[in-house]
């Protein structure tokens, strides 16, 4: 046997409120979450016109370009990517009916792609500079340029709200670490039951590991997708928001055995359990915590904490950010961004975790406010559900630094990753027999 070690304790805030608040009016239509995220955005991007522009242009509204003439100008508003491959319900009826099969797509990018830029009363086609082939429906920003007439703005240059203030990190002198794993697939747990065991001797300092004292681990993130991998779920793309797996035996077995390999971790570490695409949550985002009554075995332990999706949390006054998932498969989807880093860098350029929302990846109808929108710039920001492990730094405009990570999907990868609270460094452990 060996040496007896305390595991660390560390200072732990969940900031994920706004990610758990029930939305209970389902009166109006969605395209008041646009205007309500122009509104909240209007207020950052005027912040940087003002530092990128000064106040040699005057910003107007779209339907005052057309009223006066006007020399550069500056205008705000969201874009709109018009994609001809884009799913279409009236699309998938109109083929069905066709003897011949239509190819089933996974990405709906196109030369004939077209962008436009619009607020409460006005569209504008979106010429010159501003290309559409990095950029998604629901993007707010700023554009300098000209009225084109007919309908056209001729784009010189360009501005998104960008990275938010960033609270400085605290400078420790202990080193921690967090775990995270993503994709553990329950369903088809057979296939690599040996190596999430040798996932729970690790964390419980069964296997000797010099090089790294899990003791100083100090918290498990689970980013979704639990019970059921996207690789199972065997249906087609749909422009359904709401469409669903029915839930069968299987996946309540998988949900037992989730149970018990849950109540063996939070016996000897805290863990944080965010639902992802598949798993028993409702689909559209923000994801709710999983319902306690599904655990009644890891339940007990209070440290097991259900979590949404979105999550959002302080460890050490280190500010962690990320989501199972869904709105970085999305944008890979829907542009010709291939590397989910990338994506996650344009997210905090953007100020969004969510803008494919509503158009095409499903959320709850917000009027007050855009939950999805970024406050206070993270230090880590991560994305479960991945293809591969990879992470790197990124800094922003102001001086803000943070560590992007992409998680790989368990399942496949055998992988878990390791984020060093004291400087940033991360890097993925493997878990072969």
């Amino acid at each position: 046997m060996g040496e007896y070690r305390e595991r660390v304790c560390v200072e732990y805030k969940n900031l994920s409120d706004k990610f758990s608040k029930d939305t209970a009016n389902y009166n109006k239509q969605y395209c008041s979450i646009y205007l309500t995220r122009l509104k909240e955005m209007e207020v950052l991007l005027l912040e940087r016109i003002k530092l990128k522009w000064g106040d040699k242009y005057p910003v107007k509204k779209l339907y005052k370009l057309s009223e006066e003439i006007n020399g550069k100008t500056v205008i705000m508003g969201t874009l709109f990517k018009d994609q001809s491959l884009k799913p279409s319900v009236l699309k998938q009826l109109a083929e069905s009916n066709q003897l011949n099969p239509q190819p089933i797509l996974s990405h709906f990018t196109d030369d004939s792609d077209v962008l436009f830029i619009e607020d409460e009363l006005q569209r504008y086609h979106v010429l010159g500079s501003m290309k559409g082939n990095n950029l998604v429906t629901g993007i707010t920003c700023a554009l300098l340029g000209t009225d084109a007439g007919k309908g056209k703005f001729l784009v010189e240059d360009y501005t998104f709200a960008d990275f938010r203030e960033q609270i400085e990190r605290p400078m420790s002198t202990e080193t921690h670490f967090i775990v995270f794993l993503s994709g553990l697939d329950f369903i088809n747990q057979q296939n690599f039951a040996v190596n999430l065991e040798l996932f729970n001797f690790y964390i419980s300092g069964l296997i000797n590991d010099d090089s790294n004292d899990v003791s100083k681990i100090a918290r498990v993130i689970i980013a979704g997708n639990s019970v059921r991998t996207k690789k199972d779920t065997q249906k087609q793309q749909t422009i359904s928001m709401t469409s669903r797996v029915s839930e069968n035996a299987h996946t309540i077995e998988a949900v037992k055995v989730l149970d018990t390999f849950l109540m063996q971790l939070c016996q000897v570490i805290d863990v944080d359990l965010m639902p992802g695409e598949n798993d028993p949550s409702n689909h559209i985002l923000p994801q709710k915590q999983m319902h306690f009554c599904m655990f009644p075995k890891s339940i007990e332990y209070k440290t097991l904490n259900l979590v949404p999706n979105p999550y959002n949390c302080s460890v050490n006054n280190v500010n962690i950010l990320g989501t199972s998932g869904q709105p970085i498969t999305d944008i890979l989807r829907y542009s010709d961004i291939t590397d989910p880093l990338i994506a996650l860098e344009n997210c905090l350029k953007w100020n969004h975790l969510a803008p494919t929302c509503p158009d095409t990846l499903g959320c709850f109808p917000f009027y007050e406010n855009d939950p999805f929108i970024i406050e206070k710039c993270p230090h880590v920001f991560f994305a479960g559900n991945q293809e591969k492990f990879s992470s790197k730094m990124v800094k922003g405009p102001e001086g803000q630094k943070v560590r992007l990570i992409s998680i790989p999907e368990f399942c496949g990868s055998f992988q878990a990753v390791a984020l060093n609270l004291k400087t940033l460094e991360c890097d993925s452990v493997v878990f072969k027999a």
